[in-house]
Formats: structure tokens, sequence, C-alpha cells
């Protein structure tokens, strides 16, 4: 007898237990249910604001756009309230103008909104039906004038056809031009070279903005290269004839060609006699 009323009494304490569980689950789900319906309601609230309405656009990062451009190019809707503007549309509509790159837009509670643009930076022209500005990274981004930007040299050698803004130029040759604009940082000032020649083959070669020189530096390696560029023209600078230089090659490895119009120096036979 004693056995059964123990057994009884096990099974209504596990009862007890498992219904206090479910309550406290219960419990639980509600309390979680009301906290977010609280927050829903709040955050329907916010979104209805006056107080949260966006009233300023502050940009930076500007060199060459002025900021009304960038304002409209963002396309933020007067008024709209901070906490529903969508921040990728609006990064998408702003580097979607040529001579941005990118665009990191913030919120600034409760009504301001901060954008930081980082605009292109054209280094050459490109030539080809028209004339259009690239980037360091070989992107052609925007047709061009070339009087509006003189300092800048010209790319030739590639196909028209397949030049514009959008397009994307030959992969070999933007792997080209970037390394030889990146040692030109470094070694070379860029001011210096009038034009770039593309050819598929023969690689690139450049034209100095003095006196023209023709310059042929091959396919890739261009750091040596245009060590061993600085150190003809230093040596024919104090031959003093350094004027009299049309062009150098540099493309068949650690050759160096020279062609000029350089007079012949003849031998004093009588030094060599003891004279």
């Amino acid at each position: 007898m004693v056995a059964k009323f123990n057994k009884y009494r096990l099974k209504e304490r596990r009862f007890y237990r498992i219904l206090r569980w479910g309550l406290q689950f219960l419990f639980v789900c509600l309390g979680f249910l009301l906290l977010s319906g609280l927050c829903f309601g709040v955050y329907r609230t916010l979104l209805t604001s006056p107080v949260l309405q966006v009233t300023s656009i502050n940009v930076s990062g500007l060199k060459r756009l002025d900021p009304q451009t960038v304002i409209q190019q963002a396309g933020i809707p007067s008024g709209i309230n901070i906490l529903s503007l969508d921040l990728d549309s609006v990064s998408r509509r702003l580097t979607s103008h040529p001579w941005i790159v990118s665009a990191l837009i913030n919120r600034e509670i409760p009504d301001r909104i901060r954008i930081e643009i980082e605009e292109r930076k054209p280094v050459a022209l490109v030539k080809g039906q028209h004339f259009y500005l690239i980037d360091s990274r070989g992107i052609c981004f925007t047709r061009a004038m070339p009087g509006e930007y003189g300092g800048l040299p010209i790319i030739t050698g590639l196909d028209p056809k397949s030049l514009g803004p959008g397009l994307n130029l030959p992969r070999k040759f933007t792997d080209l031009f970037q390394d030889l604009y990146k040692e030109c940082q470094l070694k070379l000032p860029w001011r210096l070279i009038s034009e770039i020649r593309w050819d598929s083959h023969a690689g690139l070669s450049i034209f100095t903005v003095q006196g023209g020189i023709q310059v042929d530096l091959g396919n890739g390696n261009y750091g040596p290269r245009i060590d061993r560029l600085k150190k003809v023209l230093s040596y024919l600078e104090k031959k003093g004839v350094h004027t009299k230089l049309r062009g150098i090659d540099l493309s068949h490895g650690n050759r160096v060609f020279v062609r000029g119009n350089f007079p012949v120096f003849q031998r004093d036979h009588r030094k060599q006699r003891g004279v």
C-alpha cells in the first residue's frame, strides 16, 4: 500500500513540474510577443515622427564635383524619415556617376545624413573616336576634351570601337598600364610623359614631353627598365650628347639600344703610340 502511494505521489510531482515549466514557457512567449508589439509600435511611431525627417545632408571628400551635384545624384527625397532611408540604394545611385568610385553614407540621428565620396583621379587621356579619361586602374570613365587636361599623357594604339565610358579595355593593357603608373610614381615623374603607345605584341612605349623621345618598355617588369632608362639618360647628359637622342629600346631584357644622331668619336692614335 505504501509503495502504491509513493508511486502516485511521484507521478503527481512530475505532473506539476511539467505544468510549471509549461506555464513559465507560456509567460516567456507572451512577454516576448508583448515586447515585440511594443517595439514595433514604437518603430512605427518613429517612422512618422517629424523629428526624424532628414533636414541636412553633408558631403565630404570632393575635389572636382560640387556638393549640390552629389546631393542630386543621391536622390534623397526631401523630408524623408531618416530610419526609412535605404542607404544601399543611395550608394548605388552615387557610384553610378562616372566621377564617383565609392560612397559611404551614415545616418546621424535625428535629422542629418553624412556622405563621404571618393572621386576618380584621371591620370591619362585615351584616344578613340573621342577622347576619354581613364584612372590609375585603367578604367575608362568619361568623355573629355584634351585642352581641359593638358598635363595628362595621351594613350594611343587601342581599338577606337572598344573605347567609351563603361567599356572594358583589354586586360593585358590595363595590367601593364597599372604597373607603369605605379613605377612612375616612385621613379619617373608622370608629367614628363606626353604619350603612351600600346601594341598588343610589343607592349608599351612612352614619349617624352621634351624632345618627343620614344622609349620602348616592352611587356612588364617596368621598375628595373625605368632604372636603366635613368642611368642611360644620365650617362648621355654627362657626355653632352643627350640632345641628339631620338629613342631608347629597353624591351630586350637587360640590353639597351639607343638611337640618335650621335657624333663619331675618333681615337687619338698619337696617344696610343706614346706621342
